[in-house]
């Protein structure tokens, strides 16, 4: 027994040794493999040499990885750098730079038609913004992450739900969205931003000329993500976003001392749509005295209402109404790629519940790209991109009785309390379905009501997808042949209920409240062909790289707008129950194009590379003889830092300059309802008399310059044709756009710093534009090829890294900076002035500048008065007044980001400085009496003082504010631009007149366009990022989880304004080129909200 002892004892003896030596012979290593300038490289390949076993990097850079004694160096590659290794030593933790691969793609950009380039042989101004930049303090809409990330694009981030952003680039709107090469109809909101690797802003008709008329404004190229190389096969990435709405960033303020009523008086109608003008909030001050409201008590059989007390009820009515709103994002995407295939497939979700009460949206994406190698020469890729979107209801802000601003901050009063009318949907009329608040005015309904009753409902599906087929013949040649389809199909309807308010708006909503109903439908297909040839050879010094293809594009959209005249059965939706015969109306249009180009890039040896492209476009928006077009395109850049030694300071010397020019093919980048592209008015002002006129996307002709017709409305009980007012021209051709960059890119101090600048000079035309024709013709204009502007301007981007710390700090910044201006060059044949925007424009003008009816002043720049209020000159075109110009003077945006070890720490200032705006929403509220302005200060106190004269309301008000300025005591004023010229003869006095501030608003201030002008300039506090990223030793041995990071974001936190009533970011253009409008500052808008949320991204 001993002896058996002693021998298992031996043998376990010895299975410890081995267990411990072969222990001892692995052993866990970590580190972190970075950039030159300290920047850790995520999903970098890690490989032992020895043992084959494989890891990879986290978000950070770092690593862990078990080695064994037959390992004797750890071999590190990643893609866009080259590789690398290390030797293994006793040392348990190491540190590894890779450098930059010149011919990687992280020093090649996507240019147009997805053609990869290399940057610094680029010769036009390009951007490019990384998709994981944008994905942490995310967007619902990631365009409008953009915003202040390029210089010279300016993105207005709409605060609607669904709400189109205003993106405008060098001052032309509208640009072209090009997904992994290929053109696209989007609204902007049907791409996942997780599915997109990067952004290239192509800046211009330099850089977007290949695209031809469509590529007139410049373009936004989106790459996707594909499949790419794992050691570990199949990856998965998971994505989770939330947001919370919560406080406002820019919101008018409302008075709470007077409530609704005129001339201080209110007494609530005892008859229905009782119309005493009692909408405004120039009613009586809040003193607890008796007076008849909505819910006083209401005796039925006498029909006697019983005064209570009049007190501030409803402060913050808007406040108590809103809810927090919630924006939640997922995102799940897997992919693999061997040396013959790649795949990826991703599903995205987006659910956005809304700050109005029961407003809500549902966004759900699905993208799959796929490629596969055949044979080493012949490739097949596909991919396809599906986005659905579903409401039941989203809201509605313009001004009108559906809009919560309208109701809240132009005409809001405090008299009642918005929680009181929850479940109220009867009046003590006892009526069906009545509103019993502000019923008698019949134009302002319940917030409640609205919010439970009154819906539009949005259902819109996208498909974007192609299938392409590539050959090579050889490394140098090769052919590729893809087909495209863009498809879209959207249903929007409105749902007005038995009960609501409209009898001062739509014409035949007559007082039965039946309710009424609308569907507005549009569908939108097109295909795009496209067979190209490929080049690219070292022949001698030179280094030739060439394409040349064809392409056909395929248009088809149809659509159709139809409202009922009251509903036969109350809250029962369809056209078919129509009180009286509904109305619809149909349009549709086609666009066929056939095209040809090319585009060559010779570069010599490391001195220069001279690129030029050319395309041929025939289309069919114009005449036989004038649709036929060529568009041409040359640059070259030279990088001198390659061939001439520079002080060591300057790391990296680029010169660039290039000219373009491309001709317009009368399209359109968006559409409107049936009803507008049929009769040229907004379903708005010429139909509904309220409610917001939805653009989609369209990109498709106009039919400016054809003789068209349509079937648009009975005469005495029969079909009529509604013709053009506007003759065609057979001579008309395609205005023309010719622009021409130059540049510099610099580097210093080993790439730690870098500039890029551009300086752009854009001829624009001649466009085209209407001019007047003899009334005998029967038509009122024939277009013809008028005028010319001339653009010019300058960007700079810099960025740099002023902290790179071997302990782990480092700071890179990057700063944007974008100015132009644009004026007035030739007008069409003897023409001296053409009439634009309230203004006879002459040669050298600047096409931005505001004119508008403004006050007169004497010769000491003081306000004339007549009667007490604002004297005016005669309203004609020639005596408007310039006030100041709608363009900024600048836009800027400066983002930092901050690293420490595992820690990362980023946010962004962005804003314009200069410029001047309208502000309808000061307007409105001040004329509906809301505004806090209207009682306080001068105005506020005078206010006070008329009021003290009503004896509480029971006679008419006395006149108490007096305006600061002149009078005119004797003389005829002369009148020349809005200034009197014969100030000689013209005496002045000191203005004593008094009148009430109701009637100073309404009749004086409220006709002078200049007083509710006011300063665009803005800055905000845009994004803020404080993200951890979980190092490797953290994730465990198993390596399941490759990677795994958190964030805290904010948008929109701070805003610095002269005014805060209105969020001017929302208002990107100025005057702009492409519809030759001032801006959209008179409307009114939604507020902007603060975000408040954080970010989960996992890897496996």
């Amino acid at each position: 027994m001993r002896v058996i002892y002693q021998k298992l004892t031996t043998v376990l003896a010895l299975l410890l040794l081995f267990s411990l030596k072969g222990f001892s012979q692995d052993k866990i290593i970590t580190g972190k493999i970075q950039t030159a300038n300290g920047t850790g490289i995520s999903n970098a390949t890690l490989s032992t040499n020895g043992s084959k076993k494989t890891t990879i990097t986290d978000s950070l850079g770092g690593f862990q990885i078990t080695v064994t004694n037959a390992d004797k160096k750890v071999i590190v590659s990643s893609i866009g750098f080259l590789s690398n290794s290390f030797t293994l030593s006793t040392s348990n933790n190491y540190m590894l730079i890779l450098e930059d691969d010149s011919k990687s793609l992280s020093d090649i950009v996507v240019t147009a038609y997805g053609i990869k380039k290399e940057a610094k042989r680029i010769g036009y101004s390009i951007q490019e913004v990384k998709g994981s930049d944008l994905t942490k303090a995310r967007d619902a809409n990631p365009i409008n992450s953009l915003a202040g990330k390029v210089a010279g694009l300016t993105v207005g981030a709409n605060a609607e739900m669904l709400g189109r952003p205003e993106i405008v680039l060098r001052g032309s709107k509208d640009l072209l969205f090009v997904v992994d090469g290929v053109p696209v109809n989007t609204d902007t909101w049907n791409i996942s931003p997780d599915d997109i690797e990067s952004y290239s802003v192509l800046k211009g008709t330099n850089a977007s000329a290949l695209y031809g008329f469509r590529g007139l404004n410049g373009a936004i190229v989106i790459t996707t993500k594909r499949g790419k190389n794992s050691a570990k096969g199949w990856q998965v990435e998971i994505n989770s976003s939330t947001l919370l709405e919560k406080g406002f960033l820019a919101e008018p303020q409302s008075q709470t001392a007077y409530g609704r009523g005129k001339a201080f008086q209110y007494s609530y109608g005892d008859v229905l749509y009782d119309n005493k003008q009692r909408l405004p909030e120039w009613g009586p001050h809040f003193e607890g005295q008796l007076v008849k409201q909505y819910d006083s008590p209401f005796d039925p059989v006498a029909l006697v209402r019983t005064p209570t007390p009049w007190t501030a009820r409803g402060i913050n009515n808007f406040g108590k109404f809103m809810q927090t709103g919630l924006i939640n994002t997922n995102n799940i995407s897997l992919s693999s790629a061997t040396d013959k295939s790649d795949i990826r497939i991703s599903v995205s979700n987006m659910n956005q519940k809304g700050m109005a009460p029961n407003t809500k949206l549902n966004s759900y994406t699905l993208a799959l790209n796929a490629g596969y190698n055949i044979t080493s020469k012949f490739r097949i890729e596909a991919s396809v991109n599906v986005n659905k979107q579903a409401s039941p209801n989203i809201p509605d802000v313009n001004y009108g009785p559906n809009s919560y601003i309208y109701m809240f901050k132009v005409y809001g009063s405090a008299d009642y309390n918005v929680d009181d009318l929850k479940d109220i949907y009867k009046g003590p009329q006892g009526v069906k379905d009545l509103i019993p608040y502000a019923q008698e005015y019949g134009r302002e309904n319940s917030a409640w009501f609205i919010a439970k009753k009154w819906f539009h409902s949005h259902d819109k599906t996208d498909i974007n997808g192609y299938i392409k087929a590539s050959y090579k013949f050889s490394d140098a040649l090769g052919i590729s042949l893809r087909s495209q389809v863009t498809s879209w199909s959207q249903l929007r309807t409105e749902q007005v209920p038995a009960g609501i308010n409209l009898n001062t708006y739509t014409p035949w909503y007559t007082f039965g409240w039946y309710g009424d109903y609308r569907e507005d439908r549009r569908n939108l297909f097109e295909n795009n062909n496209d067979l190209i040839l490929n080049f690219d050879k070292k022949i001698g010094k030179f280094n030739i790289s060439a394409l040349a293809g064809a392409s056909d594009r395929a248009f088809n959209y149809n659509s159709l707008y139809g409202t009922t005249k009251g509903l036969s059965i109350p809250n029962v939706y369809a056209l078919t129950n129509s009180l009286v015969p509904y109305s619809s109306y149909t349009w549709g249009s086609k666009m066929q194009v056939y095209s040809g180009f090319y585009s060559i890039d010779a570069t010599y040896g490391k001195y220069l590379t001279l690129s030029n492209t050319g395309r041929v476009d025939h289309l069919s928006t114009f005449g036989s003889g004038n649709n036929t077009f060529f568009y041409p395109s040359i640059s070259l850049s030279t990088v001198i830092s390659d061939y001439v030694s520079l002080p060591k300071a300057i790391s990296f010397l680029k010169i660039r300059g290039s000219f373009a020019d491309v001709k317009g093919g009368l399209t359109s980048p968006t559409v409107a309802s049936a009803f507008t592209q049929i009769t040229g008015n907004s379903t708005n002002g010429g139909l509904l008399g309220y409610g917001t006129d939805l653009l989609s996307s369209y990109d498709g002709p106009t039919y400016q310059n054809q003789n068209a017709y349509s079937i648009a409305s009975y005469y005495n009980g029969a079909p009529s044709v509604n013709y053009t007012s506007t003759i065609a021209n057979p001579a008309l051709k395609p205005f023309d756009v010719s622009s021409y960059e130059a540049g510099i890119d610099i580097k210093f101090l080993r790439n730690r710093l870098s500039l890029d600048a551009t300086y752009f000079i854009s001829q624009n035309g001649p466009q085209i534009v209407p001019l007047n024709v003899a009334p005998s013709s029967g038509y009122g204009a024939q277009n013809v090829n008028g005028i010319s502007s001339q653009k010019k301007g300058y960007e700079i981007s810099l960025t740099g890294s002023p902290i790179r710390s071997v302990r782990g700090l480092n700071w890179d910044v990057m700063a944007n900076y974008a100015t132009y201006k644009e004026t007035l060059k030739n007008i069409y044949q003897a023409e001296t002035a053409y009439p634009l925007n309230n203004h006879n424009y002459t040669k050298g003008e600047r096409l931005d500048g505001i004119y508008v009816q403004s006050f007169v002043r004497d010769a000491s720049n003081n306000i004339v008065y007549s009667g007490g209020l604002p004297l005016r000159a005669p309203s004609d075109i020639g005596n408007n007044k310039l006030i100041g110009y709608a363009n900024p003077d600048y836009t800027f945006g400066i983002n930092n980001r901050f690293t420490y070890h595992n820690f990362s720490f980023s946010f962004q200032f962005d804003g314009r400085i200069g410029g001047k705006i309208y502000d309808e929403v000061y307007k409105d509220g001040m004329n509906g009496g809301t505004s806090i302005e209207s009682a306080t200060g001068a105005f506020g106190a005078a206010r006070l003082a008329e009021w003290q004269t009503t004896s509480t309301g029971t006679i008419a008000p006395k006149g108490q504010y007096v305006a600061n300025g002149v009078k005119i005591v004797s003389g005829t004023p002369i009148y020349s631009g809005g200034i009197i010229t014969n100030m000689k003869d013209i005496k002045f006095a000191q203005n004593d007149v008094a009148t009430t501030v109701q009637n100073f608003v309404s009749s004086g201030i409220g006709n002078v366009t200049e007083y509710w002008m006011t300063d665009r300039s803005f800055a905000k506090l845009r994004e803020v990022t404080l993200g951890f990223s979980l190092p490797a030793s953290m994730l465990g041995k198993a390596k399941l989880i490759k990677s795994a990071s958190f964030s805290l974001v904010g948008r929109n936190l701070l805003y610095f304004a002269k005014r805060k009533d209105i969020d001017l970011d929302q208002f990107a253009s100025g005057y702009n080129d492409t519809d030759k409008s001032l801006g959209n500052g008179g409307q009114l808008q939604s507020t902007t909200a603060r975000r408040f949320g954080f970010n989960i991204n996992l890897s496996f």
